[in-house]
């Protein structure tokens, strides 16, 4: 049941993650190589406190819409896992900005 609400929880961070940004291109692919997102999500988890030794990153995918072009890197914390121990960092892909929303 925990990880059916942690996966909800990532699915519904990554839907409404890009809401209110600006089509910025007509391109379809990514312009970030997957290497340098996790190295921005990663930078980014560190620079909130995160220590990343106690994370497994959990996925790591591109999502194109009409209103954004934004990556979503998923962290859980590793076993036992409490409520809550997880985290999403939404990377845009034309600005490279990083977003990090904390698990509840």
């Amino acid at each position: 049941m925990k990880a059916q609400i942690t996966i909800l929880t990532c699915v519904l961070a990554a839907m409404f993650s890009g809401f209110g940004c600006a089509h910025q291109s007509g391109k379809t692919e990514a312009q970030l190589p997957k290497t340098e997102v996790i190295r921005i999500a990663e930078a980014k988890a560190i620079s909130e406190g995160f220590d990343l030794q106690k994370y497994t990153m959990t996925g790591c995918h591109y999502e194109l819409t009409e209103k954004d072009h934004t990556w979503t890197v998923f962290f859980q914390l590793k076993p036992p896992t409490p409520p809550g121990g997880h985290f999403t960092v939404c990377v845009d892909d034309q600005t490279k900005k990083a977003t990090l929303m904390r698990g509840k």
